[in-house]
């Protein structure tokens, strides 16, 4: 039996891992499944560890859950795959806790990111998911296995890794990496609030995504009376994502995606997905007042003990704006695991790219193309694969990716999963 090695026990992970028990439900092969994780469950969606609050609202509908798009990937035993994973649902864990009628008849409300996290912690215990607790510290290749070294000291041989969550929060020259004044898309939301300070702040959020759009409703709520919120983006303006038919089928199914041109592909995920609003921040902060969007790019950052200087660089002309206090909200390192890499897997990865970049060598699997033993990045396969890859839009079919690659299918059941959802 192989083994497939998960770094990170959360959406996509706890995914993969119910799948691979449906799968073994449905009489399939399926490989041994180990997440590892230095945070727990779903750790990053309970507002303790950073990224979030933990009240904020779920961008992406819970419909979208561990299962969806429930596509027919597995040829004849696709049904008894289907019937398996509709224990992991998020109706069937509404169901167990008696609240599927409310939650219906309140018109299907955006759950927490906290009652998200005890979703995937119920699915991934139901799966029973198999825990390792660590942090990754070293990622090399041994043979035809990579070796997974964790602290503190142990090991782990795989047959193939998948790399999964977010990386560090990209930073702006001269960012220091601890001061009071200076936080950023993660730990804003571990910060300290002073009790009982009835001063006027004058702020600034650099970024104009998902994280950059929350980390704005909340200054404008705790942040004192009179105080102003700058919001700088590159283009000065908050789009919000799109959301009809047409850029949402792509999500789901992007059996199409491949056939766009790049460019096209690239001007879909800048309208969708990145850099852009959900639709619900977007209402919230149309009704708010106290903030303006500013054109420029940060390029520098001082930040002393009264107040942050930030160097903002708009059609060639360069200001300089003092603040009380500065998020830095431009996204996370989807390479980040680049530094764990060994001297092997680095001339293997090298060999791979054939001098490419990286983003088009995502084959189909979500693994690097030429790269073995395999290395799945389902968070770099957005441009080649489709846009949900990346996201929590289609979890179930990023899972029917990844382990086509571990699980053997007899002729009949192999000639129709090829003919369906996967391609």
């Amino acid at each position: 039996m192989p083994t497939l090695a998960v770094v990170g026990a959360g959406p996509k992970g706890i995914a993969i891992a119910a799948k691979a028990r449906a799968l073994a439900a449905a009489g399939l092969d399926a490989p041994r499944v180990v997440l590892v994780d230095r945070g727990g469950v779903a750790g990053n969606w309970t507002g303790r560890q950073g990224y979030t609050s933990g009240l904020l609202p779920l961008g992406t509908p819970p419909e979208k859950d561990v299962g969806f798009p429930y596509a027919d990937s597995w040829g004849a035993a696709s049904p008894a795959v289907t019937a398996a994973m509709a224990d992991y649902s998020w109706q069937r864990h509404l169901i167990s806790r008696g609240a599927y009628a409310d939650w219906v008849d309140r018109g299907r409300l955006r759950p927490t990111h906290r009652q998200w996290s005890s979703y995937l912690r119920e699915a991934a215990e139901r799966a029973g998911a198999e825990i390792v607790p660590g942090e990754v510290v070293g990622l090399d290749i041994e043979g035809e296995r990579w070796r997974l070294e964790l602290e503190p000291g142990e090991a782990i041989r795989a047959d193939g890794v998948v790399l999964t969550g977010a990386g560090p929060p990209i930073t702006v020259p001269g960012q220091p990496r601890q001061h009071p004044r200076v936080l950023d898309g993660r730990n804003y939301w571990l910060a300290e609030r002073a009790p009982g300070k009835q001063v006027a702040q004058n702020a600034c959020v650099i970024g104009s995504g998902e994280t950059a759009g929350s980390v704005v409703i909340s200054l404008l709520k705790t942040l004192p009376k009179h105080s102003t919120v700058d919001v700088l983006t590159s283009r000065g303006v908050l789009y919000s994502r799109g959301e009809s038919y047409e850029e949402n089928r792509f999500y789901s199914d992007p059996g199409d995606w491949p056939g766009l041109a790049e460019s096209h592909r690239r001007e879909f995920l800048e309208r969708t997905d990145r850099g852009v609003l959900s639709p619900q921040a977007e209402a919230i902060l149309s009704q708010s007042r106290g903030f303006r969007t500013l054109a420029g790019r940060a390029v520098a950052i001082e930040a002393g003990a009264r107040q942050v200087v930030v160097t903002i660089e708009y059609d060639n002309d360069r200001e300089r704006v003092a603040y009380d206090l500065v998020v830095v909200a431009i996204g996370f390192d989807a390479r980040w695991f680049e530094g764990l890499l060994g001297s092997e897997a680095c001339r293997r990865l090298e060999t791979g790219l054939a001098g490419d970049d990286l983003e088009r060598r995502i084959e189909l699997d979500l693994s690097v193309a030429g790269l073995n033993p395999p290395l799945h990045l389902p968070l770099m396969a957005g441009l080649a694969q489709g846009p949900g890859f990346p996201n929590l839009s289609c979890l179930g079919l990023l899972s029917d990716r990844i382990l086509r690659r571990y699980v053997t299918l007899g002729e009949a059941a192999r000639a129709t999963a090829e003919g369906r959802a996967l391609v």
